[in-house]
């Protein structure tokens, strides 16, 4: 039988995040300098004398405050004592260290939200927003001090004016992405190939009119996403690979997230095959699969933050992936069946976007299960398969 002891206050946890179930809880070593501003210990040796540690979820950024480090991070404007007299309410909730279920704590003068409070050990749970409200410095992006974060920012607004691309506020991958990174690889080699004319459009790109007729084409549903039409279209294509694909690749595993890509880039070849009126224009590029990329991004983090520039107005903006996910996958469908725009693969993005949807639920659900067998402290709700 498996023990589930609560270890004591200063042992490492073996946790299953409470909130999203997705990730054991991993430790986060937070040091003062002498300005008074905090960082993340990111080095292999020991963190310096002094530091906090907290443990957190690098999925949904939850974290576990044993009592009086949120106190000691300083950064946050919580009053302890209104955290002890707020009206309480029973969480279906663990303790990450095994004290059983937590109590709902509801603090109107500090959060909206309800902060989920152990009532045995007086240890604290914030969610990913919570966190950032009420301990900026513990996240990336509340790091440093005011000048060194708004010099952060001022580079990536700057870099967004002339790209006018996403980029993560904080979603650091663990790990190495192998696979994506030999994506990449990919994706340039094949070009260069292209433009050594060594392969060519006419035996590797999709025309929905070929594949129809003659069975000997089929086999462009998967060689198409591997072709790239311009610089910009390769570097466009690699930079979404990038920003949503480690993460993804981390959480779905090496053989998951090819399963992803591949499908996906087979479900956009025959998406477009199926719905476009171009039936004679080849088609190329690996959207498709990127697309069931995003879709299990917006499964994933849905609430992970993104900057945006506004166009025209030169405006950086800071919103939930969900949203810029969502508003993307409508104006695919707004361009696809109400336009006769014809050089993009609407339908394509479409096929892809919708395989991703149908097969990350599935990873997801088997990825919780997995995790509560492999830690002391599963969140019961995840648990059934322990």
């Amino acid at each position: 039988a498996e023990s589930t002891a609560a270890p004591a206050a200063d042992e490492p946890l073996s946790a299953q995040c409470p909130s999203c179930g997705l990730h054991e809880i991993v430790p986060v070593h937070l040091h003062q300098r002498a300005d008074g501003s905090w960082h993340q210990h990111v080095g292999r040796g020991a963190p310096p004398s002094g530091s906090v540690t907290i443990d957190t979820c690098p999925v949904c950024f939850g974290a576990w405050f044993d009592r009086g480090e949120l106190d000691t991070l300083g950064d946050g404007e919580i009053d302890r004592t209104l955290v002890e007299r707020g009206q309480a309410r029973a969480s279906e909730r663990p303790c990450p260290r095994g004290h059983g279920s937590m109590s709902e704590i509801l603090c109107p003068e500090v959060i909206s939200t309800p902060i989920d409070r152990c009532d045995h050990c007086g240890g604290l749970w914030l969610d990913g927003e919570e966190r950032r409200r009420l301990a900026a410095a513990s996240t990336r992006e509340g790091q440093g001090t005011a000048r060194e974060r708004l010099a952060r920012r001022g580079v990536i607004w700057a870099v967004q004016l002339l790209t006018h691309l996403p980029v993560e506020v904080e979603n650091p991958a663990r790990g190495t992405p192998w696979v994506v990174y030999t994506l990449l690889a990919g994706y340039l080699l094949f070009f260069v190939a292209e433009l050594q004319g060594i392969v060519f459009y006419r035996d590797w790109a999709v025309v929905a009119g070929a594949v129809v007729r003659e069975t000997s084409s089929v086999h462009t549903l998967f060689t198409h996403q591997f072709l790239h039409g311009s610089w910009i279209h390769l570097l466009g294509n690699g930079y979404f690979v990038y920003i949503f694909g480690d993460n993804i690749e981390h959480l779905f595993g090496r053989l998951r997230f090819i399963a992803l890509v591949v499908g996906g880039g087979l479900a956009g070849g025959l998406t477009h095959v199926l719905l476009t009126r171009a039936t004679a224009t080849p088609m190329i590029g690996a959207s498709g699969a990127i697309a069931a990329v995003m879709a299990a991004y917006l499964w994933s983090f849905p609430k992970t933050k993104l900057f945006q520039t506004i166009p025209f107005l030169l405006i950086q903006v800071k919103i939930p992936a969900w949203i810029y996910l969502v508003v993307w996958l409508g104006l695919q469908f707004v361009m696809g069946f109400f336009t006769t725009e014809f050089e993009m693969a609407w339908f394509s993005h479409i096929g892809g976007f919708a395989f991703g949807l149908a097969m990350t639920p599935l990873v997801l659900r088997g990825r919780r299960r997995r995790v509560a067998r492999e830690v002391r402290v599963p969140a019961p709700r995840f648990a059934a398969a322990r």
